[in-house]
C-alpha cells in the first residue's frame, strides 16, 4: 500500500472538517431598472431543489455573502469528497492487487492443475 496516499486522504479530511458551513443550491443577484431607468438593486435569490420542486427565496442584501461562501463551501466539499473516493478506491484496489498477487502464484497454480482429476 502506498503510505502517500494514506497522507494525501488525511489532509482531504482535515480540508473537509475545516468546512464549517454549507448551503444547497445556488445564489443569483438580480438587478431591475427603475422608472428613470436608473439600475436597481442588487436583489439575491437563492434557489434550490428540495422534494421535487425548485425553491426560490429572496435573500437579504447582508445575509448574501454568507450565503454565496455556504454554497461555494458544499461545492469544495463535493470535489474533496469526489478525491477522497478516487483515492480510497485506489487504495482499495492496489490492496486487492497486492492480496490476489499473494494468493496464487504461478507454483500453487501448477499444484492446483497437477491435482485436478483428467
Amino acid at each position: 500500500m502506498n503510505p502517500d496516499l494514506f497522507a494525501q486522504r488525511a489532509e482531504l479530511i482535515r480540508q473537509m472538517a475545516a468546512l464549517s458551513t454549507m448551503e444547497l443550491g445556488s445564489i443569483k443577484a438580480e438587478y431591475r431598472t427603475g422608472p428613470s431607468g436608473e439600475r436597481l438593486g442588487p436583489y439575491y435569490k437563492h434557489q434550490v431543489w428540495e422534494q421535487g420542486a425548485n425553491l426560490s427565496r429572496r435573500v437579504p442584501p447582508e445575509e448574501a455573502s454568507a450565503l454565496e461562501q455556504a454554497i461555494h463551501n458544499r461545492q469544495q466539499f463535493e470535489c474533496l469528497a469526489t478525491r477522497f473516493i478516487d483515492l480510497t478506491v485506489r487504495l482499495t484496489r492496489e490492496g486487492s492487487s497486492y492480496a490476489a498477487q499473494k494468493k496464487t502464484s504461478p507454483h500453487a497454480a501448477l499444484l492446483r492443475r497437477r491435482r485436478s482429476p483428467n
